[in-house]
């Protein structure tokens, strides 16, 4: 078994702030770029492509905004170019937010983002702690929407991580440019608490999107029930819980979805931002999904929490079967992006390599260089008050092959 060769291309060093990357193609080139910001300085970049040159990522400006969050990509105004959706204004911490905290924004594309300058920003509403945003459909097909998921609920303070996430979904006005708050199409404010984080798993009959969720209760399907008229939280594994009494943290924090010699597998890191990496296995025609424990990077911190905040999984080596990655944030040893092949998924077996020693907030996944293979890209996490990764950088790995 051959592990792909990961050559490293660093795109932006010396940061001063650092929490999301995702790989974007705003520019309409055809090459997927990257959009970088951070919690602190709430500077929201995109770094250009280079393409074949390999020459520097230029970075262009596009927002300041306070405490940004994540975003969203989505054509909202039907000129063929992406907009953005953007979560800001976090407040303090999950365990410090105000009723007032959180705002949700969309930054509109003027066609060019090079050298444009900031871009336009109108509003689409408030929510507390809103915390991971997708544009897509997910309560009816005939519209676009937006699915907004808070990370606690609005109670703030330390309360909030009691107290159930209100995931909302709003509808995208026909006309975004004149439209004020938009529209809330529905809300679940009792399926999840502390949920970081999700993945896609695909889409209904109808055309709606179905999630798997991460949250403190676990791994849980998640999709839109019409007979119901509610949302449908179905749990398929309860996550981490030996560490609950210890952190007051339990469940799942970041989840992806494979598929690995006919077995579908989720690979998850547990608890909230922790420091166990779990695989999830379910045969095809089974009920029930199989949990495996495959690492402990070190103990929980002081505040409860490990090194883990990441996960995404992709087809790295070209043989039809999926591999995944976690980023660790650090301290290091514990620090980096490891690379998991399944062995034999079903019997949770896999085996494992580091292919980064940067500290990794996010990774984003894309063929950066066009030829044929995904690559990925990372940020450092450097969160002044939270947490500070040694040397941060955004870098990008090029997939050389095995």
């Amino acid at each position: 078994m051959r592990i792909p060769r990961f050559e490293r291309e660093v795109v932006a060093e010396g940061l001063t702030d650092g929490y999301w990357i995702e790989a974007l193609d705003l520019d309409g080139s055809g090459r997927p770029g990257l959009l970088t910001s951070g919690l602190a300085e709430g500077v929201v970049r995109w770094y250009e492509n280079p393409g074949a040159q390999r020459s520097s990522w230029k970075p262009h400006t596009i927002a300041e905004l306070s405490q940004p969050v994540a975003f969203a990509a989505a054509d909202l105004t039907g000129t063929g170019s992406l907009d953005l959706v953007v979560c800001h204004d976090y407040g303090e911490s999950m365990y410090a937010h105000k009723p007032d905290d959180g705002t949700i924004s969309w930054l509109r594309n003027p066609g060019d983002p090079r050298g444009s300058g900031p871009w336009e920003r109108r509003r689409i509403g408030g929510l507390v702690s809103a915390h991971r945003l997708r544009v897509g459909h997910f309560t009816r097909a005939d519209r676009l929407q937006l699915l907004a998921l808070p990370v606690v609920g609005g109670a703030g303070g330390r309360a909030g991580l009691a107290q159930p996430a209100r995931v909302t979904v709003f509808d995208v006005p026909e006309d975004p440019l004149s439209a004020a708050d938009w529209r809330v199409s529905a809300v679940d404010d009792a399926s999840f608490t502390v949920l970081h984080d999700y993945t896609v798993q695909g889409t209904d009959a109808a055309g709606r999107q179905r999630l798997a969720v991460a949250s403190a209760e676990g791994l849980s399907d998640y999709a839109w029930d019409d007979a119901r008229g509610t949302w449908s939280a179905r749990r398929f594994g309860l996550g981490e819980q030996g560490q609950r009494e210890a952190t007051g943290f339990g469940g799942s924090s970041s989840v992806a979805l494979g598929t690995s010699h006919g077995s579908r597998f989720a690979a998850a890191v547990e608890p909230f931002h922790g420091n166990t990496v779990a695989a999830y296995t379910r045969t095809a025609g089974a009920d029930t999904w199989q949990r495996t424990v495959l690492d402990v990077y070190g103990d929980p911190n002081e505040a409860g929490e490990g090194p883990g905040h990441h996960v995404v999984a992709a087809d790295f080596d070209g043989d039809g079967d999926d591999e995944f990655l976690v980023a660790l944030r650090g301290p290091a040893p514990w620090q980096g992006v490891y690379y998991y092949k399944a062995v034999d998924a079903a019997a949770g077996l896999w085996v494992k390599q580091r292919v980064s020693e940067d500290s990794a907030a996010r990774i984003a996944v894309a063929d950066f260089n066009g030829d044929g293979r995904p690559d990925f890209a990372t940020i450092g996490y450097y969160t002044p008050g939270y947490f500070l990764a040694k040397d941060p950088v955004v870098a990008v790995f090029h997939n050389l092959g095995s």
